[in-house]
């Protein structure tokens, strides 16, 4: 599509006696539609990588990004901005504990056009639709449906792509093969797949098996539900790692960085992460155990997080005596996360099915380095040679904390081999789906 105006001009190659109408053309921004079911609010955080991914895409490239979210019909609120970012709602009906997921897809996608037409959207504007987790295919598609020429896309944030192990009846077998033949039937039409890391491409590409390295039993028993459904044929696959917007998250300046270091305090880790089973708190709290029973006692954790298992993390705390070596905040305003990353010494994740970990390379774009469990997405960035200095097997609270002793004593600097800032990635991104 193009907007053309007119000028008066003269053909100087004929005759300067002829007089003609000079049209020029001026181009009109393709569009590229984000619909996600997580993006940010004024009152949630929620899906920031989303946010950034968008921004970045509309800095790096001509495209115009619409972001949609899905809301409950009876929810009123239709739209609102955050930071520049203007997000339409439409209505959606989801199944109560993912049962049946996917059996509503059609009527969702009747909704979601619906939406997308009254908003007066040109179909044939849209070069690019990117739904963000396997069912929001369904909408990437109902767009390319009406117009072929639009690219669909969808981006895969777990390392269960297919998203069988949620819900009340994951593991009741007409239920979790109902779910993984309505993604497969998805997937087979969609143009590209994004995955967040290799490791999330090897879950997609291995379905219905086990990846190579899985340490996490439930989504073990999540695909033996499956057991028996055909593997899909997926057209194509773009890794795409989660980048670090560095104008917002950068190491502190020299003279701070040196006034930080001449004011005494104790080595200080970081973990930011829903207190749940998977991302196992409880093995970095064990580790420090060992440390201070082998007397190192300069040192603190400050936890940021919330969930179930933080009262089992409690309860080890003070039968442990750690009180004193601890911090738990329960929420964190997102603008004061960079001054939390640079009061760190080092950033400690210890979960064990993590399809990226953005907090990790958030906390290395401020200059702190990560340990994180051997095959998660974020490991990724840890070259072979220095595997051995940053990552341990999961529920290893004993070689984590070697680890962090040693990093402590020897002040360690950490090099990675793979770019973060989200510029660097998406222009990449953008150059293979042009």
């Amino acid at each position: 599509m193009a907007k053309v105006r007119k000028e008066n001009g003269n053909l100087n190659a004929i005759s300067n006696l002829i007089n003609v109408e000079k049209f020029i053309i001026y181009p009109v921004k393709k569009l590229y539609i984000s619909i996600t079911p997580f993006f940010p609010t004024k009152d949630s955080f929620r899906g920031p990588y989303v946010y950034d991914q968008v921004k970045a895409i509309e800095k790096n490239s001509d495209y115009e990004v619409i972001v949609f979210k899905p809301k409950c019909p009876w929810t009123r609120t239709m739209t609102y901005d955050y930071e520049g970012i203007k997000v339409y709602y439409f209505d959606s009906i989801e199944m109560p504990s993912y049962i049946l997921n996917g059996l509503t897809n059609d009527i969702n996608s009747y909704l979601f056009i619906k939406r997308v037409k009254e908003l007066g959207i040109q179909i044939n504007d849209i070069a690019v639709a990117h739904g963000h987790t396997s069912q929001f295919a369904a909408y990437a598609l109902a767009l390319k449906n009406l117009n072929p020429k639009i690219k669909a896309i969808v981006q895969h944030h777990d390392c269960d792509p297919f998203t069988i192990r949620n819900g009340k009846w994951a593991r009741k077998k007409w239920n979790a093969i109902f779910r993984a033949n309505k993604s497969i039937e998805l997937f087979e039409k969609v143009d590209l797949h994004v995955c967040v890391s290799e490791g999330m491409k090897d879950s997609l590409l291995s379905f219905p098996n086990a990846p190579q390295h899985l340490y996490y039993d439930d989504y073990r028993n999540a695909l033996s539900a499956v057991k028996g459904v055909r593997k899909p044929k997926i057209k194509d696959v773009y890794v795409l790692y989660n980048g670090v917007d560095c104008e917002k998250f950068k190491p502190l300046e020299k003279t701070q960085d040196l006034e930080r270091r001449v004011n005494i305090k104790p080595y200080t880790i970081g973990c930011i992460a829903n207190f749940v089973e998977l991302k196992d708190q409880i093995t970095l709290l064990k580790a420090l155990k060992i440390l201070v029973d082998n007397g190192i006692h300069d040192i603190k954790i400050i936890f940021v997080g919330s969930g179930p298992t933080l009262s089992n993390c409690k309860q080890y705390i003070v039968n442990n005596n750690l009180t004193q070596y601890i911090e738990i905040l329960s929420e964190f305003e997102h603008s004061q996360l960079r001054g939390y990353y640079q009061s760190l010494d080092l950033f400690v994740l210890p979960t064990y099915f993590e399809g990226f970990g953005c907090v990790c390379t958030e906390a290395a774009a401020c200059g702190v380095p990560f340990m994180i469990c051997k095959y998660q997405g974020v490991a990724e960035y840890i070259g072979k040679d220095d595997e051995d200095l940053w990552t341990f097997e999961p529920h290893d609270y004993k070689t984590l904390a070697r680890l962090i002793a040693n990093a402590k004593s020897q002040n360690l600097k950490q090099t990675l081999i793979h770019p973060y800032d989200i510029n660097t990635l998406v222009s990449g991104y953008l150059k293979y789906i042009s």
